[in-house]
């Protein structure tokens, strides 16, 4: 009898500034897998159901599943993790429990000591290894654990680590995600102020550099791999003639990372006759090594950069092992302003010597260069460099990992206290979206994404302004029980 098989992202909170919600790639791309590979599986994006941990423990009885793949992506949904692993332990007492995404993976020993509950993590990629637990499962073998690489698996009362298995060189080996195991048509997936037209999509995993405070960095070992150019164009093609959609967001780190995968997207998108908009995050010097090929980016579609600028203090820019200079910072702004291509800065705030004046200067220089202004609060995220370095100055005053998603202070630096860094970053933000210039063009920018992206921000800026927190219209807290205390 064929194994019943499901991948579960669990319900989550969704994060309040954003309002957005999309289909997990890393569960889409494992089911892809396995349906090339003859299993039939199951995949189930709890947040959007209502009453989602109501509702999920019910598919989970009526599913009765042997093996349940359940996904962790980032350490502000720990708690709901380790939730969904409990309910499905209570619910099906004998099937076979994996956890992976990042979180998982870059804490992996600390999770299966933490959640008993568990039997392996897939660390790292989950392809191969997640198909490999299932090839055990399917032989009866259960007197044994599976042993295969890419696992840390229960060996009696103690875990056993495997080897870590090698990334997979080529991505265009993988099959499309498997967007039609989602419904794409359900309202909790919108990204808010983009419209029913957009979609977030993921064409590489990795980065090549080594950001001491970047978790990617730490999983994928400084180490980028993305798909062909062609393939990607063509699931941009696939998703707007069979789902509508025709607004991008390259959800990766560092979609351009590569200038030959660049000449060549532009290459195919242009032959391709779509007609479509996208945006995407980049690397400072990428931007700077690519400058001939904007005018392209510009008409094919691109109308919007986010640049990773994180700080413009070279004792920062060290801390955080960012290699890049102020003034290769405001080169690569400037460049793409010219061209006309909109520039989101994403700065940090919260470094071990930063003080109001360092936030007012970086602040007055994004101001200065780009377009939108992300102020995010630096944050220790489990497995990384940067986390350790702060256990060992013991700057880390909250260890809540439902904090750790850039917006709520988890450590105090030498000039500020946890309190003081949140109210400079809410002092500033305010100070940046409530300029005339924003006002002027919300209303009256010929660009539309400018003043669809302002007003936006100024809807925000209202709830800001009365206190009022955005509720979550199918919300449902973690049952009483399955939080537990880790």
């Amino acid at each position: 009898m064929p194994l019943k098989i499901l991948l579960l992202d669990p319900p989550h909170k969704i994060f309040g500034a954003l309002r957005m919600w999309m289909p997990s790639p890393g569960l889409m791309a494992l089911a892809a897998y396995l349906e090339a590979k003859g299993r039939a599986v199951d995949v189930m994006d709890a947040t959007t159901f209502d009453l989602p941990w109501t509702r999920l423990k019910n598919r989970l009885k009526d599913g009765r599943y042997d093996i349940v793949g359940i996904t962790c992506s980032a350490a502000t949904f720990h708690h709901e993790a380790l939730s969904a692993v409990r309910l499905t332990r209570s619910v099906l007492p004998d099937a076979i429990i994996a956890a992976g995404g990042g979180h998982f993976s870059l804490n992996a020993e600390k999770m299966m000591k933490d959640v008993p509950e568990l039997d392996y993590i897939v660390i790292g990629e989950g392809e191969e290894t997640f198909l490999d637990l299932i090839q055990w499962l399917e032989s009866g073998d259960r007197a044994n654990p599976c042993n295969a690489s890419g696992l840390i698996r229960r060996k009696g009362d103690q875990t056993e680590k495997r080897p870590l298995r090698p990334l997979i060189a080529d991505l265009d080996v993988l099959p499309m995600p498997a967007y039609h195991k989602m419904d794409l048509e359900n309202p909790t997936y919108y990204l808010h102020g983009m419209g029913r037209r957009a979609i977030g999509v993921s064409t590489s995993r990795g980065c090549g550099d080594r950001c001491s405070y970047c978790s990617e960095a730490v999983l994928w070992n400084s180490n980028w791999r993305g798909r062909s150019a062609g393939l990607v164009v063509e699931e941009m093609q696939m998703l707007n003639s069979r789902y509508n959609k025709s607004l991008f967001v390259f959800n990766e780190n560092s979609f351009n990372q590569i200038r030959e995968r660049n000449e060549a997207f532009l290459e195919h998108l242009g032959h391709s006759g779509l007609r479509c908009d996208f945006w995407f995050q980049s690397r400072v010097k990428d931007i700077l090594r690519d400058r001939d090929l904007l005018d392209d980016f510009k008409r094919l579609g691109c109308y919007e950069v986010m640049l990773g600028v994180e700080s413009i203090r070279p004792e920062t820019l060290k801390n955080y092992a960012k290699r890049q200079t102020f003034e290769d910072i405001r080169e690569a702004a400037m460049l793409l302003r010219s061209k006309g291509i909109m520039v989101m800065t994403n700065v940090m705030f919260g470094d071990t010597d930063d003080t109001e004046e360092t936030l007012r200067q970086l602040c007055d220089f994004v101001t200065e260069i780009g377009d939108f202004l992300v102020l995010t609060i630096t944050t220790p995220l489990p497995g990384t460099r940067y986390h350790q370095q702060a256990i060992d100055a013991g700057r880390i005053e909250d260890y809540d990992f439902s904090h750790y998603d850039f917006m709520h202070p988890v450590m105090r630096n030498r000039a500020c206290t946890r309190d003081e860094i949140l109210a400079l970053q809410k002092k500033y933000l305010r100070r940046y979206y409530t300029r005339p210039a924003i006002f002027i063009n919300m209303l009256f920018s010929r660009n539309r994404f400018k003043r669809m992206a302002y007003r936006l921000i100024m809807r925000y800026a209202w709830y800001e302004a009365r206190n009022r927190e955005w509720i979550q219209g199918n919300y449902e807290e973690i049952p009483e029980g399955l939080r537990g205390l880790k």
